[in-house]
């Protein structure tokens, strides 16, 4: 996907994703971690297996305010930050 390189950080892969309009935030997620992991998306376990999908969607978006100012959770050994504009950062779990 080429709005989410994957970047070296300390010898870390790291995947930064901006928000899609198209995108909802947990397909951007999905994307994120599946392209930090070299993995195909429908590989990875279910998102709903640590964390709410439809929260997830309804607290974080470019057009919603609702003050959050990230969420962040583990998944399929990753790391995942979620900023409250939709900003993915997701890292290698240690």
């Amino acid at each position: 996907m080429p709005n989410s390189p994957v970047q070296q950080t300390s010898g870390v892969p790291v995947s930064k994703q901006s928000p899609h309009h198209e995108m909802t935030p947990v397909v951007a997620v999905v994307s994120a971690v599946a392209d930090a992991s070299g993995t195909d998306p429908l590989e990875l376990p279910p998102l709903s297996n640590v964390i709410n999908p439809e929260a997830l969607n309804d607290l974080v978006g470019t057009e919603r305010s609702s003050g959050l100012q990230s969420v962040s959770f583990e998944y399929a050994g990753y790391d995942v930050v979620v900023s409250g504009a939709g900003d993915i950062e997701v890292v290698r779990s240690e």
